[in-house]
């Protein structure tokens, strides 16, 4: 696989940008004073709580982007997309469900939930990649 000048350009920037909100995540995450603790404990919930439902419509999107890419397509193509949108969709709803209970792994049945979804992921992306 060769990759275009333009993509190296794009993942140079964004790996660039990963690095500096990483970075400055750290910075925020790692507070020097029990006080300085405890005023930015709001914002990175708040963080935490939009960064989830952002999430969450991000992989609603690419549900609907399989969705209707399943609309133009028959047998197999087609039963793959569709289970890839139901796969997306309900890993969209796990985060909403994670902004109410607070933690990706717990309840259990959150963690289960969430890891059968990212293993329906890796199948499907063998799958595809098998057979593209």
């Amino acid at each position: 696989m060769k990759v275009t000048k333009g993509a190296a350009v794009r993942l140079t920037i964004l790996f660039i940008l990963l690095l500096i909100f990483g970075w400055w995540g750290w910075q925020v995450a790692n507070p020097k004073s029990p006080e300085e603790a405890v005023a930015i404990a709001p914002i990175l919930e708040a963080i935490y709580e939009k960064g989830n439902y952002i999430e969450a419509g991000i992989w609603g999107v690419f549900a609907i982007g399989f969705s209707m890419a399943a609309s133009g397509e028959r047998g197999f193509k087609r039963s793959h997309r569709l289970i890839a949108a139901v796969t997306f969709l309900l890993f969209g709803i796990s985060d909403l469900v994670e902004v109410q209970t607070g933690a990706w792994w717990h309840p259990w049945w959150l963690f289960l939930w969430k890891s059968a979804c990212v293993i329906s992921m890796v199948i499907l992306l063998v799958i595809y990649l098998k057979n593209r």
